[in-house]
């Protein structure tokens, strides 16, 4: 491992500031090529960030039937002065959609959800303290900021010049859910079994993994109407329902009671780019794919972008820490694109077995050891057949069907490269060299006590096309270089 003293470190930093601020500028609403990002605007950016959104993604939930035990909070905040209507869809790691609520917000609202309430106990947000029925409706507090602004005394409301919000069907949001909604939640979330709708949607015995607890993952819309639509409905959902502002921002908490620990991190923030007020209908976004593509018409395989949501990258480095003194565990809460729609029973399992294309586990020594699919091993053999994962998951460092393994037998601590593409998009997607989309949140806990979440760095964003199989044994290198192999320093 090279050292640095401290005085030599400033000195570069120093000479390198100097050379950059003579050779480098940035023009204002700079434009680029076909495919890229339009300007240099925040909204319009493949680069993923805590920012106010149109979408949020928790990219993992737990919850155990004790709430003594483990369970996932989330919160949802408004942070804009007009009133706004938040969408929840709760998905099995099959990529099914189990239920959906709506949440009403005022303006500057902001609304917990404990998904123990919902999946064990049927209740979607308990009365307390001013909220007099129940916390997702309109018949909650208004506060004081904007007067009657935010009370409700019309089906329609006008949250912006030209932008109309339907808060008809708001009123009447569930408190309390029917007991066989909350029966066909359980089964689904722990058995990976549906039962049929009366007079609605067939059952299906195939919608997720068997778990102990109830495990799944969730989005969150901001749409013009307490309805009914869920993204696999498809162009009819994004056109018609779906909003493009964006006004939220949320985070979640992973708590066990019992064992004593928590762990938090803001959800993922997924922009709508261009940002507009309100449902203006169809609009280009300069993208070659969004997060809901996959849910949409795609002429001649080329994904539509109606929803106009950033997308999400599929390479990613993570610390890892396994054992020592404090007997640290490392996982990762890994959310993946699936690739199909969820609509047909018979291939949700597809869902469920998404390849990696490439793990490659670093010690602290630079040290490095990988993995790739489809048998194709590009470090010591190890002899694993192809890497899958499902739609989302908890995966300790210490699993061997993910993560080569020889050089944790022997060190603590380290980092993790991850290629998640899973190579199952359409023909025609895969020949222009899109990637599917990933997120990566880094779980450490210690002690048997001490915990916490954080975000995986991306070490390209969701515009970045497909990084083949590295050669890693071979040349030491691995992802995308930073900068052209022009300016790479010798």
């Amino acid at each position: 491992m090279k050292k640095l003293t401290v005085l030599a470190l400033l000195a570069t930093f120093v000479v390198a500031g100097s050379a950059f601020a003579g050779t480098r500028g940035i023009a204002a609403d700079a434009t680029f090529l076909s495919g890229s990002p339009a300007t240099t605007n925040n909204d319009d950016s493949c680069d993923i960030s805590t920012a106010p959104a149109a979408t949020l993604l928790l990219p993992y939930f737990e919850v155990s039937e004790n709430p003594a035990e483990e369970t996932t909070l989330f919160t949802i905040t408004n942070v804009s002065q007009y009133p706004a209507i938040a969408h929840v869809v709760l998905w099995t790691d099959y990529s099914f959609p189990v239920i959906d609520f709506n949440i009403y917000l005022t303006g500057y609202d902001v609304q917990s959800i404990n998904l123990n309430d919902v999946i064990w106990r049927g209740i979607v947000a308990p009365a307390s303290g001013s909220r007099t029925k129940n916390g997702t409706g309109t018949d909650i507090s208004q506060g004081t900021a904007f007067g009657d602004f935010n009370g409700v005394h019309n089906s329609w409301k006008t949250i912006e010049p030209g932008s109309l919000m339907s808060l008809a069907a708001c009123v009447g949001l569930p408190g309390n859910l029917p007991d066989f909604y909350v029966e066909r939640m359980q089964s689904a979330f722990t058995e990976g079994v549906v039962a049929a709708v009366p007079g609605g949607a067939a059952g299906c015995n195939n919608v997720g993994n068997p778990h102990e607890n109830a495990v799944g993952y969730a989005t969150i819309d901001v749409v013009n109407l307490c309805g009914t639509g869920l993204p696999t409905n498809g162009d009819v959902y994004f056109a018609t329902e779906m909003r493009f502002d964006n006004v939220l921002i949320g985070d979640y908490q992973q708590v066990n009671s019992g064992e004593n620990f928590a762990q938090g991190n803001p959800m993922v923030h997924i922009r709508a780019v261009p940002e507009l007020n309100g449902n203006t209908g169809i609009q280009p976004t300069n993208f070659d794919r969004t997060f809901y593509s996959r849910y949409q018409s795609a002429p001649g395989g080329i994904p539509s972008t109606i929803d106009r949501r950033q997308p999400l990258p599929s390479l990613f480095a993570a610390r890892w820490i396994n054992g020592g003194t404090g007997s640290f565990q490392t996982s990762f809460k890994i959310w993946r694109e699936g690739v199909n729609n969820g609509t047909v029973c018979s291939t949700l399992d597809d869902n469920g077995f998404l390849t990696v294309t490439e793990s490659v586990v670093f010690d602290e020594d630079e040290n490095g050891e990988g993995v790739a699919g489809a048998d194709i091993i590009v470090s010591p053999p190890i002899g694993v057949d192809d890497i899958t994962l499902p739609e989302t998951s908890l995966t300790s460092i210490a699993d061997s069907d993910v993560f080569p393994q020889s050089i944790l037998d022997t060190e603590t601590a380290g980092w993790v490269y991850l290629n998640l593409h899973h190579g199952g998009l359409n023909p025609v997607q895969e020949g222009l060299g899109y990637a599917s989309q990933n997120w990566v949140v880094v779980s450490m806990r210690a002690e048997g006590r001490y915990s916490v979440d954080f975000d995986a760095a991306w070490l390209g964003n969701g515009c970045t096309p497909q990084e083949p199989i590295t050669e890693f044994s071979q040349n030491g290198i691995i992802g995308n270089y930073p900068n052209p192999a022009g300016d790479l320093n010798p």
